[in-house]
Formats: structure tokens, sequence, C-alpha cells
């Protein structure tokens, strides 16, 4: 019974997080999508949890450098065996006592010269700028994966209602043929021909209704709401098809990129951290300059004491210490060049994001414009073959080649439309601009 309670308590916190999550609207807008899983992410609470810590080491090593400033007080009944400090008098007793001892005091102490709590403070504070940088970055990160992910749904909506489109177009045909062979006009192997395309594009219209389903739950997932499919995607406006502005005239040039990615400047905030650690160990070999002072009552009790005070100046450096500050030194010497390499690691791969990006808008708005006109073709293709079958001029399989090159078309634009906002996508996030782009 014990164990059941404990494991209630326990699944408490979880149940009612579960049962805060958000309902989609029935129809969810990029904007939407994006404003609840900003608002849910468990990467962006994360990252907001490293900065909490961070932040706390950070005052950490900040305190070093303030006055540290306490109250102390005692209280206490004594006897004292004089032999037991090497006091021995004839004629006296040894012990004395009891007696009472009373102290309370006010202090303070502040180092005046430490260069090395200086430099690990210095140290604290990049770390602290660097995982706020990677709050930042978690926010973009997010926001490509929801992007990312709100398209595939409406590709998938397109697909759907693309071969809903081809279904109806094929349902007539047959219907027009099944009059025409009730007429003696279209042969028995016309109406077979109709029917198979009928039943085809039927399955393939199901089977994308399947998964439309499976990326509007992808969705869900990804913005951390009820998991549910029981919703629309509905902004076309995310392929960036009605985007008045040119891309290209978007795209900063790669100094500008880099100056506005957070996590490369979270890269360079962690190469100072480790350049401020290894200052902060080869500065333990400098001397340091404290000083304390109290004052407060001191004698038998509370009610019988004086006034005392003290202020003391102390002075220390270290002489030997075994190998432990090179030790050290070089430990943090190898942490600086890890965070190097890291730092030119993440700067030739958004190099290479930029460009990359650049490229694939280029290519997609291609794309996009040929098959447009492609279809406007395919539509008008059928058109004339429709006509061609009903005036009896040939059967109706130029009908059915058309609808098929229509329907090769349709999803020829429909992976054109994915891939240019897919592509307009990565080149937000290669610019750092990703949030700006798709929350304004």
């Amino acid at each position: 019974m014990m164990q059941r309670l404990c494991l209630l308590l326990m699944l408490t916190p979880i149940l009612a997080n579960a049962q805060n999550r958000p309902t989609l609207p029935e129809l969810l807008t990029l904007r939407q999508a994006l404003d609840i899983a900003l608002a849910n992410s468990s990467t962006l609470r994360e990252a907001k949890a490293n900065l909490e810590q961070a932040s706390g080491r950070y005052q950490v090593s900040r305190a070093a450098l303030l006055p540290q400033v306490g109250v102390a007080a005692r209280q206490g009944w004594e006897t004292m065996n004089l032999q037991g400090f090497g006091i021995d008098l004839t004629g006296f007793p040894s012990r004395l006592g009891p007696f009472g001892s009373m102290d309370a005091r006010a202090f303070i102490v502040q180092d005046f010269v430490n260069i090395a709590s200086f430099r690990s403070w210095q140290s604290f504070r990049s770390r602290k700028d660097s995982s706020r940088l990677m709050v930042d970055d978690a926010r973009e990160v997010v926001t490509l994966n929801v992007v990312s992910a709100y398209l595939q749904a409406l590709t998938a909506k397109a697909n759907r209602d693309s071969l809903a489109e081809q279904t109806k177009l094929a349902t007539d045909l047959y219907d027009l043929t099944v009059n025409r062979a009730r007429q003696g006009i279209a042969s028995d192997l016309d109406t077979n021909r109709a029917k198979q395309q009928v039943n085809s594009l039927e399955q393939q219209r199901q089977q994308s209704e399947q998964s439309y389903v499976a990326t509007r739950l992808n969705l869900a997932n990804i913005m951390q709401a009820n998991i549910t499919s029981d919703f629309d995607v509905s902004d076309p406006a995310a392929y960036g098809t009605e985007c008045t502005v040119d891309p290209c005239a978007l795209v900063p040039p790669i100094q500008s990129a880099l100056a506005a990615r957070p996590d490369y400047r979270a890269a360079q905030a962690s190469v100072r951290a480790a350049l401020s650690e290894v200052k902060a160990i080869e500065a333990t070999r400098l001397p340091t300059f404290r000083v304390r002072a109290d004052d407060g009552p001191s004698g038998t009790t509370p009610v019988h004491n004086v006034n005392v005070y003290s202020v003391t100046g102390s002075i220390a450096f270290p002489i030997f210490t075994g190998g432990r500050i090179r030790g050290q030194i070089r430990d943090a010497e190898g942490a600086l060049e890890d965070a190097t390499a890291a730092l030119d690691k993440t700067r030739a791969q958004i190099e290479t994001e930029v460009l990359t990006a650049m490229s694939g808008v280029d290519w997609a708005l291609k794309e996009v414009r040929t098959s447009e006109e492609n279809v406007g073709l395919s539509r008008q293709e059928v058109e004339l073959t429709r006509v061609r079958f009903v005036q009896g001029i040939s059967d109706n399989s130029e009908v059915l080649d058309a609808q098929d090159r229509l329907s090769k078309a349709a999803d020829a634009r429909i992976r054109a439309l994915y891939t240019l906002g897919l592509a307009r996508a990565n080149l937000a996030r290669a610019t750092g601009e990703a949030e700006k782009t798709y929350r304004k």
C-alpha cells in the first residue's frame, strides 16, 4: 500500500503536466504552431535549466570578489587545567573554574588582491553568456523543427486534396464512358480501363489520408501539445511562394550570418570562458591579500562584557604545490583547445549551411515555376483529350494517359512547393533568423 502511494505521488506531477498540454485549434496556422511549441518545448526547457545552473555558478564566483559579512556568537561555561598548559604553580590549584565565557562579533572579510578569483569570475561570466545564447539557439532549432513538420503536414494535405480531385476526374470519365457504352459508342474495354483508374486513384487517396493523419500526429508531438490529429493545417503561405522579397536579398554575407547565429556566438563565449579559466589557474601562483575585521562584546555573560575588536591583514602565496597547478593548467589548456576546435567546426558548418541554403532556395523557385507551368499544360491536355473522346475521335485511353500525366505534374508541383518551403526554412536557420522570419 505504501509503495502504491509513493508511486502515485511520483506520477502526480507528470500526469498534471500532461493534462496541462495545450489543445490545438481546429485550423492551425504556422504562427500558432510556433507559439505553442516555443511555450512547451522540452528542448527549450532543458536549455533554460542549463542557463539557471550557469547563472548560479556565476553568482558563486562573483561572491568571492565581494565582502563577506556575518555574525557569530557563543556563550559557554568552562573549566581549565593549568597543568595541561604546562603551568604548575605550587600552592595554587591547578583547576580553574567553572567560569563563564561569552563572545559575540560582527565580522567582515574582503579579498583586496585575488587575481585568480577575478579571472574565475570572468570565466563563469562567459559560460553564463554561452548558456544564454544556447537558449536562443534552442529557439531557432525548435522553430526549424516545427516549420519542417508543418510543411510535411501541409504537403500531405495537398497530396490528399490533389488525389481527391484526380479521383473525381477519373470518376467523371468512368461515368461518361459507362453512358457511352450503353449507347454503343464506347467499348467494354474503355469502361474497364476507366474503372481501374478510379480504383487506383482511390487507393492512393486513402493512403494519402493516412499519411496526413501521421504527419499531424508528428506535428502535435513536436509542439508537445495534446497528441491528436483532430485539426487541420491551414497556412499555405508557409511555402513562401507569396513572399514579395527576393530571398537572395534576405541572405546576408557569411560574416553577418556568423554574427547572428547564437550557436556560433555561444561557441565564441565558450572559448573566452576556457581562456579565462587558464588565466585563473595561472593566477593562483600570485599572492593574495585578505583583510578581516570584527567587532563586538566579549566577557563572561551577555550582561558582564566589554566591547572588543580586531583588524587582521594577511598575505599568502604558494611556493611548492607538487605540480598541482601545472597539472590544472594543462587540463584547462586542453579544454581551451577543445573549445577552439568546436568553434572552428561550427564556423565551417555555418558557412556550408548558408551557401547550401542559398543554392537550395534558388533551385526550388525554378522547380516551382516549371512544375506550375507543367500542371497548366497537363490540365489543358486532359480537356483536349476529353473533347476528342466525347466527339468519338479516339477512345478513352488518351484521356487516361493525360490524367496520369496531370497526376504526375501535380505531384511534382507539391514536391517542389515542399522543397521551396524547407529550403527557405533552412535559409532562415542558417542565417540565425528562423524565429524572426516565421513569427513576424
